[in-house]
């Protein structure tokens, strides 16, 4: 690196800034090699030549419009909107992304690399120390050395990187964290945390803990405290049994999830002190660790940097946040919970009345137990909920899922506020994209459309629901449901049903399955009632067999007598039908041409004859000879008929035996079948009915609703796609589940119930049976809480569940053994804390010892060394300091503990001297000059010292004998 280039630094005297800037409306633009396009853009520093490739110190882009870009320093890159780079050749290259320090490399949107040769390309991403690498989303990396490749997930300590600067710890896993030097969380393990050293979690392992150096994980959902060869405490433990009499052991989550305890008791219990540990806030019980960090609740935490906890119980943690209520929780950056029992996690989230939850990004819970959960999401109304992005939920008791979807709508107050309109969006629900919802119980699932800031498709009807696309409920049109696509019911519809896309409807009280350019055939309905009071849909099976219709009220209608003699009519070759009779049917028919019935073989012409009373006569060609001698007595009446008889020419223009000359075609013209295969489904047991593309069910009275369900055990049901159930008594509601036992049922997705289960009960996406009389609300590694239970009997012989609230009156009355014990862990594990805080405290008083000298041009570079003690720990730092120029240095350092297992501690930090400073230009003079003038000066300041020295003995001798003198004139003056 060129000496000319060190001299420059980060912010240089105005003087000499104007000397090589230049600056428009928008730019700004100072130092050699620094440049700043538009718009509104600042570059400051100088280039950097590196293979004989000069590298610019660049704000901006030279082919895109470029806003609010900051690079400052030496040959840094701040190429995207809102993009900061400073120090040494630095590169933010994405919206609103931050690099500092030296060679570091923000490459996703909002990210930001501080320290030396970090990289981060996740967005929402952060890299801090040395050599960090960050790719997930939403993740963060601290220390040196570590890659963190999972979304929202971090490392925070040191790992390792090969000579060709692979890391060696990674994180892959998504929502997990790391503490500590030399961990490692393989890909597709989610959900885990680790806080020690050495420890690595293998593939398919979720939700667990491993807390402690070389500790390993006992599998998903387990919290491990050490291995199986280094033993620390209990490990891997289940949910133990809670009774009177209960030997199982206990486990932390059982512990921890006890609210409401009475704090007073248990502090006398384990002999706590009221002053707490590590207790620096104000208030009683209260913990505030950081930077400018404000306890003032009782038993309330602050952690990180300007953080505030206020009331009772309450939590901040981060940057800048705020929990302003008793039992509120804040934890990211800029979260406020300002509501009682409140929570908000992640980036500017706010979570403002009581019981209010929000999580993620930007997200607003103002309503009395409201949740917003994801980007931009706002639950004004009470009880309400907002999941995904930019969803509204204004509503009481209502939720929003997906994407810009909205439900109920605001009104002004009496000052003039917005607020929720309580008679709009009352517990609706919306799950889709760009959807509304106005009015009362009701609700959407699909796609709308959104033009603006207004919705094209709303369902302003209530007790109304619609399922499909670009569907709409007018106003004053209740009770109705759609099924189907770009389907509009107007205002006054009431109790109506649409099915299908594009139908329509009319009227209250309907059913429709098209409209009056579309219409669709209703296939696998039941039968239904024939009297003259049915009013049930009948099948076409039914009219095919003609099974209990009234036979006299058909003949009336078809003007035959119960008197008339219709054997004669029976020979299906037509033979005793004279030409007269042929026209005159055809005539009646509308029929022009014969073979317009070419394709009747297909009827049941024996159940006709039967219901009709007609006879059941053989063709003619199967006439016996008796046959004949019987119909016609002789041949004079023979010769007399035969004229009417149908020649074998005439025959051929009909259907033959096969049936393969008819006219397919035509005859589905005529009876307006169309060529559609249509929906596919099979019902073949008695009472049983299968709706739905590609649904079997061969169960004697089961039923499947929905898309390749298979029902064959009896009296079953499936509802939803694809569900297979075989048990007998079964029914599953949701898709892809499978039922083999008897009397089990399935509320929800994703479960299998084994043969030889039998009355179980499976609540919930992938829950689990494994046992007959079981009822499941989970799986292992999904479990669920079960709510709002009443108390249970305590008793010997009881089968019931007991609440938390048991639990805590048990330990309350539980012997002084188990206190006793249970102080004992307590103590062991605050004895933990104070350990680890000691060893903070002496590498934190290491790093402070650590100062550089004051800047010699002459030798810019200091190595520095430090000891530090605090309690009975140990530690030594050394540290590095190098001057750009006499107004920005830059330092780094590390520490490390003097014990068995070492930990360590770093840090990296920037000097900046800021002002005008004294106008007069910093001179180089060799150190040799200014030594020897230091001695001359010395030795002149010694011999001014000796001459005044004199002076002063000559004074005094003049002093002396001036008074003499006076003396002796006094003398004479008297004698004279």
């Amino acid at each position: 690196m060129k000496k000319s280039n060190l001299k420059l630094s980060i912010l240089s005297l105005l003087i000499l800034l104007i000397q090589n800037s230049h600056a428009d409306e928008y730019n700004y633009q100072a130092g050699l090699g620094s440049i700043a396009y538009p718009n509104r853009n600042v570059a400051v520093g100088s280039s950097y030549r590196e293979n004989n490739v000069e590298n610019k110190n660049v704000a901006g882009a030279p082919d895109k419009i470029i806003d609010y870009a900051t690079a400052i320093g030496i040959a840094n890159k701040a190429t995207y909107h809102y993009s900061s780079a400073f120090g040494f050749q630095n590169e933010s290259t994405a919206d609103s992304s931050s690099a500092f320090g030296y060679r570091n490399k923000a490459n996703r949107g909002y990210s930001s690399a501080f320290g030396a040769r970090n990289m981060t390309k996740g967005i929402y991403s952060s890299a801090f120390g040395y050599m960090n690498k960050v790719i997930g989303d939403s993740s963060s990396a601290f220390g040196a050395r570590y890659a963190v490749t999972g979304n929202s997930s971090g490392a925070f300590g040191v790992g390792k990187t090969s000579f060709s600067d692979e890391h060696e710890y990674i994180n892959e896993g998504n929502n997990s964290y790391m503490i500590g030097n030399k961990n490692k969380i393989a890909s597709g393990s989610d959900d885990n945390f680790i806080l020690g050293n050495n420890v690595s979690i293998g593939a398919g392992i979720t939700k667990s803990v491993v807390l402690g150096d070389s500790s390993t994980s006992g599998g998903s959902n387990t919290v491990s405290v050490g291995s199986s060869t280094l033993k620390r405490k209990i490990v891997n433990v289940g949910d133990g049994e809670i009774s009177a009499t209960s030997t199982d052991a206990v486990t932390g989550k059982q512990l921890y999830s006890g609210d409401g305890i009475d704090t007073s008791a248990w502090k006398n219990k384990l002999g706590v002190n009221s002053g707490g540990v590590i207790n620096t806030g104000t208030g009683t019980d209260s913990t505030a660790v950081g930077v400018n960090n404000i306890a003032k609740g009782n038993s309330s935490s602050a952690f990180g940097y300007r953080n505030e906890a206020s009331e009772e119980n309450s939590s901040a943690f981060g940057y800048f946040n705020t929990a302003g209520r008793k039992n509120s929780s804040a934890f990211g950056r800029a979260n406020t919970a300002s509501g009682e029992n409140s929570s908000a996690f992640g980036y500017f989230n706010n979570a403002t009345k009581e019981n209010s939850s929000a999580f993620g990004h930007w997200n607003k819970a103002r309503g009395k137990n409201s949740s917003a959960f994801g980007y931009k999401n706002i639950a004004n109304g009470e009880n309400s909920s907002a999941f995904g992005f930019f969803n509204i939920v204004n509503g009481e008791n209502s939720s929003a899922f997906g994407y810009r979807n909205n439900i109920g709508q605001l009104k002004k107050d009496d000052w003039g506020d917005f607020v929720p309109d309580v008679n709009y969006g009352k517990q609706s629900l919306v799950f889709g994209t760009e959807y509304s919802v106005t009015g009362n119980y009701s609700g959407v699932f699909g796609v709308g459309e959104l033009n603006g800031n207004d919705y094209k498709y709303i369902n302003e009807g209530n007790n109304s629901y619609m399922i499909g696309n670009k569907n709409k409920i007018a106003s004053g049109s209740d009770d109705n449901f759609i099924l189907g696509n770009n389907v509009a019911i107007g205002t006054g519809i009431q109790n109506s049903v649409v099915l299908g896309n594009n139908s329509t409807v009319s009227s209250s009280n309907t059913v429709s399955v098209g409209s009056a350019t579309l219409k669709r055939k209703i296939v696998n309905v039941g039968d239904g009632e024939i009297s003259a009071t049915s009013t049930d849909a009948v099948t076409g099976k039914q009219l095919y067999s003609g099974d209990g219709i009234d036979t006299s009220a058909w003949k009336n209608k078809l003007g035959v007598g119960n008197t008339v003699d219709l054997t004669s009519y029976t020979k299906r070759d037509t033979s005793n039908l004279t030409a007269s009779d042929v026209t005159t049917w055809q005539s009646k028919l509308d029929v022009t041409k014969k073979a317009d019935y070419k394709d009747a073989n297909d009827i049941d012409v024996d159940k006709w004859k039967t219901k009709l009373g007609v006879g059941s006569g053989t063709p003619v060609d199967a006439y016996t000879k008796t046959e004949s001698d019987n119909k016609f007595v002789d041949k004079t009446s023979y010769n007399t008929d035969k004229s009417n008889f149908a020649t074998k020419n005439d025959l051929g223009k009909f259907a033959d035996a096969s049936s393969t000359n008819i006219d397919v075609n035509k005859w589905r013209a005529r009876l307006g079948v169309g060529s559609s295969s249509g929906t596919t489904n099979t019902s073949t047991a008695a009472g049983g009915l299968a709706l739905g593309e590609g649904t079997t069910v061969t169960g004697e009275y089961s039923t499947a609703v929905g898309y390749k369900n298979k029902v064959s055990g009896n009296h079953s049901g499936a509802f939803g796609d694809p569900n297979v159930v075989t048990g007998n008594h079964s029914y599953a509601f949701g898709n892809n589940n499978t039922i083999n036992g008897d009397n089990n049922f399935v509320l929800g997705n994703n479960v299998t119930i084994g043969t030889g289960v039998q009355n179980s009960v499976a609540l919930g996406n992938n829950s689990t049976v494994s046992s007959s009389n079981e009822v499941s609300v989970g799986s292992k590694g999904k479990e669920r809480k079960i709510t709002n239970v009443a108390d249970g009997e305590v008793s010997a012989t009881s089968t019931d569940a007991v609440t938390g609230k048991q639990l805590y009156k048990a330990m309350q009355n539980s012997g002084a053994t188990g206190i006793e014990n249970l102080r004992n862990e307590v103590n062991e594990k605050i004895d933990n804390v104070e350990d680890e805080v000691r060893s903070v405290g002496s590498l934190s008083a290491a790093l402070a010892g650590l100062h550089p000298m004051q800047y010699d041009p002459k030798a810019p570079a200091q190595i520095m060394a430090a000891l530090g003690h605090y309690k009975n720990k140990q530690s030594v730092a050394v540290g590095l300091s190098y001057y750009f120029n006499d107004r920005f240095m830059m330092s780094a350092g590390v520490a490390l503990s003097g014990e068995k297992k070492s930990k360590s501690m770093a840090n990296v930090g920037f000097t900046l001297k800021l002002g005008k400073g004294s106008g007069v230009t910093y001179q180089e003079t060799p150190q040799y000059v200014v030594q020897n003038e230091v001695k001359r000066l010395t030795v002149e300041n010694q011999d001014l010292k000796a001459k005044v020295n004199k002076q002063d003995n000559k004074m005094k001798e003049q002093d002396e004998k001036i008074k003499n003198l006076e003396e002796k004139l006094n003398m004479l003056l008297k004698n004279k």
